[in-house]
């Protein structure tokens, strides 16, 4: 018992093995789960496999950033209740490694999955090849798929154009070209080759284009279509030859787009109807942006008028016609100048064509109006929102290329679904969000007219619509610009009230400085200010932020309970017995078994499960 204590204090990370615990003597299952312990999947699993793939998507960009240790503790707390990951559990730990910038701990969960018997699929060697080339590593990725050939599991579609993207963003055309040489030997698949080359190909062209070299993109494009005039290929697949499509010249377009060079995107179009290449809405309206983003309304004006089939292009047969976003881009533009009228007629006009607007439609409007200086129209505009009802459209996919008034294949399920709803409860009514309650209140502020600001937003609670840290920001500058610091702290009592983050270097913090120092108070105002204004409730709401009183620095302490999970410790006396180890990482498991024999590979977080360890794995 001491011996595990001991051990428990020194390895950093978790030492439990792949099976979640040794089977002992007496042959029991070393599983806890019965429903595991029969190899099937019980629920807590499915929960935890879906939990994986939560912090994956937040490390994307959607919600609170966790990092690896998070991660190995939520996999380790699975094991610690005697369940068996699944092949889809460990594909998202390995995802989410992936994601987090630990590649070698991603190709340490190949190494568990099989001592835990069970054999990584492609898409686990997929992940870790994903792995090494967001970290800008092919050469690692190559060798996890010579590793992946090795052991007999053959790639699939997605394994190459991760590589193939990371060796041009280095400049490495040459491998890249090794890699799509090669396909036809590794694809084992009838017919799969094309589809294989076209992904292999955009990785390529998406590669180059985020290296800032659109002409090798472009030159990618001539090569593509050129194999079609290689007759010895042509007869060793039979005929079927792959060619670019739509996206291939999509990608390319939209990069000069976005780096403003909008005569090459125009000609790529032109590149387009010679290579016979049928082109979609979507790349109508990148060009109807990006000339309207210039400042060149003639340029924008052309292409709308191509889009209603005056122009080379014939819409009809292609089936596209201007869309939501198209007449989107264009109220937008003339709200930013303020032209009221001319945002308007863009309107009617949509209802004229049965073109349906939507929300960011009618926050243009919104805007156009704000920017005129006139806060009574901007807030009819709501109003007149609530009681539409978006008309039927006529236009079926609306420009997928040749597919004229037919549905939307790839989302048939949703069309179903919103096509039952619409007959059954006829349209529905639109509701005003945050975004334009806001702009109704900013439109107010300017004019200076605070007791309507005040008002609406009094009215964004009536209609459960919560206000956030811009409506108050805009509410803060007017009572700024009039130097009424009585408003002011009557808006700060509404953030308190509202719960508005008040922390330093916040939107709503700067915000009230900003409203203070316009009436020529310092910025140190703002802390008496929050300081006098509902102190009960900061006080509780720091008391949940840190566990019930306890500092930051307690809270992120590891500690394993009676029950083998992983929680952060408190700072009492139960748990001071056991403060020992290092509270950067997790501490090893009591119950876990060590294996016999092997050292501790120092690859990563995940290592020192291999065996036993002197101390914590740094990353």
């Amino acid at each position: 018992a001491g011996a595990t204590s001991s051990s428990a204090s020194s390895s950093g990370p978790i030492s439990i093995d792949g099976t979640g615990s040794a089977e002992g003597e007496s042959g029991a299952s070393p599983y806890a789960c019965k429903k595991c312990a029969r190899g099937s999947s019980c629920f807590p699993v499915h929960i935890a496999t879906q939990k994986l793939s939560t912090m994956r998507r937040k490390r994307n960009g959607r919600g609170e950033s966790p990092d690896p240790e998070d991660v190995w503790c939520e996999f380790e707390n699975l094991l610690a209740d005697g369940h068996r990951p699944t092949v889809k559990t460990y594909t998202s730990l390995l995802a989410a490694l992936g994601d987090m910038g630990a590649p070698e701990d991603a190709e340490e969960v190949l190494v568990r999955m099989r001592d835990a018997g069970e054999a990584p699929d492609a898409q686990a060697y997929n992940a870790a090849v994903h792995a090494w080339c967001a970290n800008g590593k092919p050469g690692e990725a190559e060798r996890v798929v010579e590793r992946m050939l090795g052991d007999g599991v053959r790639p699939n579609e997605s394994t190459y154009p991760d590589i193939v993207t990371a060796y041009a963003k280095m400049g490495e055309l040459r491998r890249c070209e090794s890699i799509i040489s090669r396909i036809e030997s590794v694809c084992d698949e009838e017919g799969a080759a094309l589809r294989w080359y076209e992904k292999v190909y955009h990785a390529l062209i998406r590669g180059c284009c985020a290296r800032g070299h659109p002409e090798e993109a472009e030159d990618v494009l001539k090569r593509w279509n050129f194999e079609q005039l290689d007759m010895e290929r042509v007869a060793e697949r039979r005929g079927q030859i792959s060619r670019p499509v739509t996206a291939s010249y999509g990608m390319i377009i939209d990069h000069y787009v976005t780096v403003g060079q909008m005569g090459d995107a125009r000609r790529l179009l032109s590149q387009m109807q010679w290579d016979k290449v049928a082109p979609s809405i979507d790349i109508f309206n990148m060009l109807l942006k990006g000339y309207l983003a210039a400042g060149n309304i003639g340029a924008a004006q052309d292409v709308f008028r191509e889009l209603e089939g005056s122009g080379t292009w014939d819409m009809d047969s292609l089936g596209i016609k201007p869309d939501v976003a198209s007449y989107t881009s264009l109220m937008d533009h003339w709200a930013n100048q303020g032209d009221v009228d001319l945002a308007e007629k863009i309107l009617a006009k949509m209802e004229l064509k049965a073109v349906a607007p939507d929300e960011r439609t009618f926050g243009s409007l919104v805007k156009a109006y704000a920017r005129g200086r006139n806060p009574e129209g901007a807030e009819q505009v709501l109003e007149r929102m609530r009681r539409y009802d978006a008309p039927v459209s006529t236009h079926g996919s609306g420009g997928k290329g040749g597919r004229k008034g037919g549905p939307d294949w790839r989302r048939k399920g949703k069309k179903r679904a919103e096509s039952t709803d619409t007959n059954q409860s006829g349209p529905k009514k639109m509701k005003p969000g945050v975004i334009l309650y806001s702009t109704v209140v900013s439109a107010y502020a300017a004019v200076g007219d605070m007791a309507n600001a005040r008002r609406v937003v009094a009215e964004m609670s009536d209609r459960k619509v919560r206000p956030n840290e811009r409506t108050f920001s805009h509410l803060a500058w007017g009572y700024g610009q009039l130097g009424d610091v009585a408003g002011i702290t009557q808006t700060a009592q509404l953030m308190a009230d509202e719960g508005v983050s008040m922390r330093p270097g916040g939107q709503g913090r700067a915000a009230l400085v900003r409203a203070v120092r316009e009436c020529g108070l310092p910025a140190s105002h703002v802390d008496r200010l929050l300081d006098s204004l509902a102190p009960s409730r900061r006080q509780g709401r720091r008391r949940r932020k840190t566990g019930g009183g306890k500092t930051t620095e307690d809270s992120n302490r590891w500690t394993r309970g009676t029950d083998n999970r992983l929680r952060r410790s408190s700072n009492d006396s139960s748990s001071s017995s056991s403060s020992s180890f290092d509270d950067s990482v997790p501490p090893a498991a009591v119950p876990a078994k060590a294996r016999a024999g092997g050292g501790v590979k120092k690859r990563g977080y995940g290592a020192a499960r291999r065996g036993d360890s002197s101390g914590p794995v740094t990353r």
